[in-house]
């Protein structure tokens, strides 16, 4: 029995002397041959050293000669595989920490039940493991530059170093990696709890159930494989919105919370709703006829409006802020409201940047229809960004050398894919206007001599013409969603291109030395180029032949053509022509000027943003006529045969026109200290007081408001003096005051 129950359960031997295993982690030994700790990790016990302390130690020892080599090549094997899988895990690592983005090392894939895979690691005590994912740092998003994203490489190229080297971490390096780590996790933001400000905005009113319901239901009816197939609102379609399931959701995380409504999901709601009712208003939907859509489409006006200016909406970036963001600033330029789309513009813009929308590895793992709405709201921004940018003369918000995004993807529904081809090249377009700022406008740009500036004029008119040359190539068939718009969109491509070509060509200078009894200053003479002319005829000409797409349409559709098409470039056409009118005394600028005006006046009680352009424009063409018929010529400009127009300057090197000027005399500064002048003849100018909201536009200050005809002369002179002589924008100089003073909004 003795020998059956020894032979059963084997002997077990005992040493003096702790293994070197539990000595090297320094952990208490048992002493048992093998100890109960290495027995638990699956490794082997070494004996060196040792003492055995009991007769049943020889037995052990020659039944374990036996099987000695079996065991050893098994463990050799076993280790081998371990280390094999640790270099895959170090590859992988290092793959991760050569990106930009500060996401850190993915954890081993070894399994966790194999005992090979723990062959080489430290006590479950001592384990250091990277986390799975960054998580929210601080800010969201950090270049490589940065002080928080370089601690995650080093943190990262440390742990993968010591795997690398030992197969296992010693005290001192695991107890210096969890002390990083921690270090780490501290400073990543922790999910607020919620405020009574948030807690309120939570239970804000919405719009009643029944009405959202039908919404959605008409919404989600608008795919393009559904048999009962209509098409999506107008918005959503011009717009590229090209996720209807967003709207479900949305609504169900708002009316059906299950989760915390993500911070700005209310507002963006709002923001959608409130263009796909004004779409179905307009429509008069029949499926919507018992509901009061105008009160729905007020109400969420009013609360997007009061969404966007809520503290909220300023920390803790989302893309439903971002989103948001962007239906706001559509609505602020729809509205003729720069400065609110602006400041819109500016908050989006430093959300893309905290959630890195624009960067190309902030998406690479996202799901596709997420990565698509995130690459939609940044483009989207960045097309407005480029184009309010140019319009008012500042600097854009997003730079084309740190964007590596990707553009979004066409809709492959055919119906839909021809507007995301004009929206994505609408994009290219947006680039150019931003390059013609950057490159011609910027005060950079004012210190490049006249031949680098010339290169850039050609170059960059000779892209505008390739972009406008492709979007007319777009397919535009009858079959299309909304195929009469987008046909009138298309139409409109000159009328926007030689607007810009306008703005691109006004930037032409040609200088002229001052005599040597003069300081050494070169000013410039060009006042307007012959293809600067030339390009304004061709953009009001092409403005007139595109309103008649619009002319017999109802004032929704007038509106389209108004916020998507008339309102985009600047008028600067219109100054280009009225300041050669006035120059020359020409009966044929005269005449396009009085039919623009007339044109405008058919769609002027669109929108506030067509009854302002219209009273502008009134206003310019009234006063042309006045100087044209007066045939006294405005003094301070020449023209050339060619049709350029030239500031005079005499032969003293001072510019002509100071002595006739009258009390239209004004200095005109270029930009080196020099002066002149461009006045206007003695005539009788009567500006409308109601102009530029409530002032004339000869009102410097409100003193002088109400004054009779002949009093605003001087104005029209400052206003040429700014624009020819200062290169700034006209609804830039409109908005800031003539000769700046004054506010116009």
């Amino acid at each position: 029995m003795a020998d059956r129950d020894s032979s059963s359960t084997p002997a077990r031997s005992f040493r003096v002397r702790a293994c070197d295993n539990c000595r090297l982690r320094k952990i208490k030994c048992d002493k048992a041959a093998p100890c109960s700790s290495c027995n638990a990790l699956g490794i082997s016990c070494s004996a060196g050293g040792t003492t055995p302390v009991a007769p049943a130690v020889a037995v052990s020892a020659a039944v374990s000669t036996t099987a000695e080599p079996r065991v050893q090549d098994d463990e050799y094997e076993q280790r081998f595989q371990t280390i094999q899988a640790q270099l895959n895990s170090i590859q992988q690592a290092l793959a991760q920490i050569a990106r930009t983005s500060p996401t850190p090392v993915p954890a081993s894939t070894s399994t966790a039940t194999s005992a090979s895979a723990s062959a080489l690691a430290p006590p479950p005590a001592l384990t250091v493991s990277t986390p799975a994912s960054s998580g929210q740092t601080v800010p969201p998003f950090e270049g490589q530059s940065s002080f928080h994203h370089e601690t995650l490489v080093a943190r990262d190229a440390a742990l993968s170093a010591v795997v690398a080297a030992r197969g296992e971490l010693n005290d001192q390096v695991s107890s210096a990696l969890l002390s990083l780590k921690d270090s780490l996790d501290s400073h990543m933001p922790t999910a607020e709890k919620s405020s009574p400000s948030s807690e309120a905005r939570a239970r804000e009113p919405l719009l009643p159930v029944d009405l959202v319901v039908a919404v959605v239901k008409k919404v989600k009816g608008t795919h393009f494989l559904r048999p009962d197939f209509v098409q999506p609102p107008f918005y959503l379609v011009s717009q590229s919105w090209k996720d209807p399931r967003q709207l479900e959701s949305l609504c169900q995380s708002i009316y059906f919370p299950l989760e915390p409504i993500p911070a700005g999901s209310t507002t963006l709601l709002h923001g959608l709703l409130y263009y796909i009712i004004r779409d179905y208003m307009h429509e008069g939907d029949p499926d919507f006829a018992r509901f009061d859509l105008p009160s729905s489409k007020s109400f969420c006006e009013q609360q997007f409006s009061a969404g966007l200016d809520h503290p909220q909406m300023l920390s803790d970036p989302t893309l439903e802020k971002v989103q948001a963001l962007l239906i706001g600033t559509t609505k602020a330029q729809e509205e003729s409201n720069v400065q609110r789309c602006w400041t819109y513009l500016s908050l989006a813009f430093n959300m893309c940047q905290m959630l890195g929308l624009h960067r190309n590895a902030t998406t690479q793992a996202d799901p596709f229809a997420l990565a698509e709405s995130k690459r939609h709201a940044f483009w989207s921004l960045y097309t407005v960004d480029k184009n309010v940018s140019l319009n008012i003369g500042v600097t854009s918000h997003f730079q084309d050398h740190d964007i590596d995004t990707a553009l979004y993807s066409p809709s492959a529904d055919e119906k839909q894919h021809s507007w995301d081809l004009i929206n994505l090249m609408t994009v290219e377009f947006a680039t150019i206007q931003g390059k013609v700022y950057d490159q011609l406008y910027s005060i950079s740009a004012m210190r490049i001599t006249e031949e680098d500036k010339l290169e850039r004029i050609t170059a960059l008119s000779a892209d505008l013409m390739a972009v406008r040359n492709r979007l007319l190539e777009i397919n535009v068939s009858p079959n299309l969603l909304y195929a009469d718009s987008l046909h009138g969109m298309t139409a409109c491509a000159d009328f926007i291109a030689y607007s810009v070509l306008t703005v691109i060509y006004r930037a032409q200078t040609q200088t002229q030395t001052q005599p040597q009894s003069q300081p050494r200053t070169r000013t410039p003479t060009m006042a307007i180029s012959s293809q600067c002319y030339e390009a304004a005829r061709l953009a009001l000409h092409s403005h007139l032949k595109a309103i008649t797409y619009f002319r017999d349409l109802k004032a929704h559709k007038q509106a389209e053509y108004v916020n998507s098409i008339l309102l985009y470039p600047s008028f600067t056409p219109f100054i280009i022509v009225f300041t050669h009118a006035i120059t020359t005394s020409s009966r044929p600028d005269l005449t396009l000027l009085n039919e623009t005006v007339r044109s405008l006046d058919l769609i002027k009680r669109v929108s506030h943003s067509a009854a302002h352009l219209h009273s502008i424009c009134a206003s310019f063409a009234r006063a042309a006529a006045v100087l044209v018929t007066s045939g006294q010529p405005l003094t301070g400009l020449a023209a050339r045969q060619d049709g350029s127009l030239v500031v005079a300057v005499s032969s003293a090197g001072s510019r002509e026109g100071g002595a006739g000027a009258g009390a239209g005399a004004v200095g005109m500064g270029n930009g080196n200290g020099t002066g002149g002048d461009i006045s206007l003849p003695d005539v009788n100018l009567n500006w409308p007081e109601d102009l530029f909201g409530g002032q004339g536009l000869g009102v410097l200050d409100g003193e002088h408001q109400g004054q009779g005809p002949g009093e605003f002369d001087i104005d029209i002179g400052m206003f040429l003096n700014d624009f020819i002589g200062t290169g700034r924008s006209a609804v830039e100089i409109l908005r800031g005051g003539v000769g700046g003073a004054g506010r116009f909004a």
